[in-house]
C-alpha cells in the first residue's frame, strides 16, 4: 500500500486547520468531516492507538489519483492522503504531469510555498532509481503555523514523489499530496507515546 510507505517519510507540522473548502472541492474529500460521509473499508488498514488510517472513495475523486486515505481521530479526518497512478517509465512522465499541475494549483490557491524543491531534474533520465537512493523526496510543503485561523486552508500541505514496486515486480513512481489539520502533529505524538509505553510495559520482567 504506497500510501503507507509515503507516510514514513513525512513531516510534521503544527498549526490550525478545519474543514478545509479546497480539500471538498479539488481533491473531494473534507478535513474535519466524520469517515461515514465516504465509502471506506470496515476497518483500518493501519492503527497506533486511537489514530485510525482508512481507505476511501470520494463521490467525486480527482482524476489525478486513484488512491485515497485518510487518518482519522475519534471518527473525524484529520488526514487526507490521494496518490497517484503508479508510472512504470523511467523518466516518470506522468508522475512529473501530477506534480506540476498540484504545484500550480497549490501555489494559486496559498501563495510560494516554505519549501520548493527545484533540483528534480538533477535525477535526469532516470527517475524512479533517482528516487529509489533518496528514499522518497518531499518536493513542496506550506507550513502555516503562526499564520492565524483560515478556514479555507488546512494547518499543512505538502507533496511527496516516492518509488514502489509494482504487482509485476517492476519500480514505479507515484506523487502523493498531503493535507493536514492542526490536530494531527499532536495526536501523532500522542499515539507515538502511548505505544512506547505499551512495549515499555510488556518488556517489563514479570515477577
Amino acid at each position: 500500500m504506497k500510501y503507507i510507505q509515503t507516510v514514513l517519510f513525512s513531516v510534521l507540522f503544527v498549526f490550525f486547520g478545519t474543514a478545509s473548502a479546497f480539500a471538498a472541492g479539488a481533491f473531494g474529500v473534507e478535513l474535519g468531516a466524520e469517515l461515514s460521509r465516504y465509502e471506506h473499508g470496515a476497518q483500518p488498514v493501519s492503527e497506533r492507538w486511537q489514530l485510525k488510517m482508512y481507505e476511501i472513495t470520494p463521490p467525486s475523486p480527482d482524476s489525478r489519483f486513484d488512491t485515497y486515505a485518510v487518518d482519522t481521530f475519534q471518527g473525524r479526518i484529520i488526514r487526507i492522503m490521494a496518490s497517484s497512478p503508479d508510472d512504470p517509465s523511467e523518466n516518470g512522465a506522468s508522475t512529473l504531469e501530477v506534480l506540476e499541475s498540484l504545484k500550480d494549483e497549490l501555489m494559486r490557491k496559498y501563495g510560494e510555498p516554505s519549501l520548493n524543491l527545484e533540483d528534480i531534474e538533477d535525477a535526469g533520465d532516470d527517475l524512479r532509481g533517482y528516487l529509489a537512493d533518496e528514499g522518497g523526496l518531499e518536493v513542496l510543503e506550506w507550513n502555516f503555523s503562526g499564520a492565524g485561523n483560515d478556514a479555507d486552508r488546512p494547518g499543512a500541505a505538502y507533496v511527496f514523489l516516492a518509488g514502489s514496486e509494482t504487482d509485476s515486480g517492476k519500480q514505479s513512481t507515484y506523487c502523493t499530496v498531503y493535507l493536514e489539520s492542526e490536530e494531527y502533529p499532536s495526536v501523532s505524538d500522542q499515539a507515538s507515546q502511548m505505544e512506547q509505553s505499551d512495549e515499555a510495559g510488556q518488556a517489563e520482567p514479570s515477577e
